[in-house]
């Protein structure tokens, strides 16, 4: 994502509610923010304004901004590429026109949605030490008068490879691969992406038969009817589906599932439901790496991006009320991840928690849950608690009410990186989360489910003796993480196949291009990914296309210490968010449209009188001023 220097609505999705400690951070960061725009810009920090999306959900772009008529979500969609980069003129044959929704997957007309320019941020220029995982701002290695900003993920004297979307590192050959770990959980907690978010129920979609995502279930793994080894049937939970909530009764000693099962409509689906009937059997399917930031179909590519890639990296995040509890009293969340069911287990009689993990590889009954770590919690008794369970990047954490919860050691799932393709998906990651509880009298809202980023395994391949030149004009100098990642899209309702076609051809891969992804950098070289991994030009994807002109040197993916600029802190200006007249304002000045021939000349330039390009009156979207993490 390039920057721009210059000192230049609604919130991101509605969001959970902020507790006061954040709203704290956020007031804090806003004054701060303001202070070093004003008063140091010229030598200690500087404003910048963010073009593309290449670092989404962390900072946005150009974007639009949709609300989904079905969900109600409120989403955005980047749009940086409707623009000449020349002209600042809309592209007609790039003009957004579809986009789906994150959460439910309805198509939606989105061609005269509201753009708003990217987040301005305040960059510190004087800093000392740059750590991994700082978002930084650098001179591109191929364009020396372009800034971009991307996240740091490999330091000086590291060699780096991606495997199955996360990170490994290492220092020499001699030494063990180590997966690469946010120090600072915030950071991991800050970057999930959003899977599904029970508040949000598509009703039309519902109505028409599509299944419910949560709901009360028992272990079944003969049945025909069971998804991921659980069949819907009743229970004690009762679901309030007016009100998205699911209440239980402490008139029971067994344990109790919720469970929540990935049925994601396609646009086809959609379609049926728009006619009147659906006509295919609704099917779960694995959790992908399905970013909505960048789905938009265009004149030129009339399709929605395929997504291909299974993530079992998730966060499981719900408010629980407990009203009262009996002696042993407890409630279970549960994430699966292959072969492993995590388990967070809380004694609402004493404030205990325990983490405990069962492997499906070596205790086919799971009988023999082995205890990973425990702790104490404030949920003891009764009382409202905003819960997030998370098993990210090998490491379970946990938080309530926005507070890490301490355990005695760190949870971490120790792994080799020659292993990391054997952590496949089976059927159970069909229906990878749960809310088991027993003894206690509890309503459970607010249902939440979010991934890890998953880093896509893509990079140009570059050897003068095999004819690569490692311009980016050059496809064929590009390998993938898989040979076909459209047919892994066609197996996600498969989980078996999907794992049994990825493991070969990422294997394949793995020997024939992984010399051109593995990053080996020398003491005054950084590694740069984006969060939006799959639509970011960043280190996998730099080349020597325009280095010689210049005189840039080093490796073909690394940034050069010397041409760091500064550490991202604050978003200290969003867009702002138009009111009167029914949140739209009033149009000021409309974009322009372009149209272009096939051999790139203009054939005409037309006023688009129903896109505004700056709409007056507004006011600050002090939602989205954060500290940048």
């Amino acid at each position: 994502m390039a920057s721009k220097k210059q000192p230049d609505s609604r919130p991101a999705g509605k969001r959970r509610h902020q507790k006061d400690g954040g709203m704290r951070e956020t007031v804090e960061g806003v004054a701060i923010a303001f202070a070093l725009a004003f008063l140091f810009k010229t030598f200690q920090a500087e404003a910048y304004v963010i073009p593309t999306g290449s670092m989404a959900p962390t900072l946005y772009g150009r974007h639009k901004e949709v609300t989904c008529p079905s969900c109600k979500l409120d989403f955005q969609v980047g749009a940086s590429t409707e623009l000449d980069d020349v002209s600042g003129y809309v592209i007609a044959e790039q003009r957004i026109q579809e986009t789906l929704c994150p959460n439910c997957r309805r198509p939606i007309h989105a061609e005269d949605a509201p753009a708003f320019n990217g987040d301005r941020i305040i960059v510190n220029k004087e800093v000392s030490e740059y750590n991994r995982f700082d978002v930084v701002v650098f001179k591109n290695p191929e364009e020396g008068h372009v800034n971009y900003i991307k996240r740091l993920v490999g330091l000086p004297g590291e060699i780096i490879r991606i495997r199955q979307g996360n990170l490994w590192m290492r220092r020499s050959d001699e030494d063990r691969w180590q997966m690469l770990r946010k120090d600072d959980p915030q950071v991991q907690k800050d970057i999930q992406l959003l899977v599904y978010d029970d508040r949000y129920p598509p009703t039309d979609l519902i109505a028409a038969g599509w299944p419910e995502r949560w709901v009360s279930s028992t272990p079944d793994s003969d049945d025909p009817d069971a998804v991921g080894g659980w069949l819907e049937s009743a229970n004690d939970w009762k679901a309030d589906r007016e009100n998205r909530q699911y209440t239980i009764a402490a008139d029971n000693s067994d344990w109790n599932w919720l469970r929540y099962r990935h049925f994601v409509p396609s646009p086809a689906d959609w379609a049926d439901v728009d006619n009147g009937q659906l006509m295919n059997v609704p099917q779960a399917s694995l959790i992908s790496d399905f970013c909505g930031f960048n789905v938009a179909a265009t004149p030129r590519h009339n399709s929605f991006e395929s997504d291909s890639y299974w993530v079992g990296d998730l966060t499981l995040n719900c408010r629980l009320d407990v009203t009262s509890v009996q002696e042993d009293a407890a409630v279970r969340l549960e994430l699966v991840e292959g072969f492993d069911n995590y388990a967070c287990t809380f004694q609402l009689s004493d404030g205990t928690v325990e983490i405990s993990r069962v492997n499906h590889r070596t205790d086919r009954s799971g009988e023999r849950p082995e205890v990973l770590a425990t702790a104490r919690t404030p949920i003891s008794g009764a009382g409202a608690f905003d819960v997030a369970f998370a098993n990210v990047d090998n490491r379970l954490l946990l938080w309530v009410d926005d507070e890490l919860v301490e355990f005695e050691r760190p949870v971490i799932i120790d792994q080799n990186f020659v292993d990391a393709l054997s952590v496949q998906p089976g059927q159970a990651d069909a229906a990878p989360c749960g809310v088991a509880a027993k003894n206690v009298s509890l309503i459970v809202r607010d249902l939440l489910i979010q991934r890890d980023i998953y880093y896509r395994n893509d990079a140009y391949r570059f050897d003068p003796q095999e004819g690569y030149s490692g311009s980016p004009y050059d496809l064929t100098a590009r390998s993938q993480e898989v040979a076909n990642p459209s047919r892994l899209h066609r197996l996600l309702k498969d989980p078996d196949s999907w794992a049994d076609d990825y493991a070969e051809e990422a294997d394949t891969s793995h020997k024939r291009f992984g010399q051109y992804t593995e990053y080996r950098l020398n003491d005054d070289e950084y590694l740069m990914f984006g969060d939006n991994s799959p639509r970011s030009k960043d280190s996998r994807l730099f080349d020597y296309y325009n280095r010689p002109r210049w005189g840039m040197e080093g490796h073909r993916y690394a940034v050069q210490e010397k041409d760091l600029i500064g550490k991202a802190m604050f978003v200290f200006w969003p867009h702002g968010v138009p009111f009167l007249q029914d949140g739209k304002g009033f149009t000021v000045t409309k974009h322009k449209e372009v149209s272009l021939r096939s051999d790139g000349t203009v054939r005409g330039i037309q006023a688009l009188h129903n896109y505004p390009q700056v709409r007056f009156p507004f006011y600050p979207n002090f939602g989205r001023m954060k500290k940048i993490r």
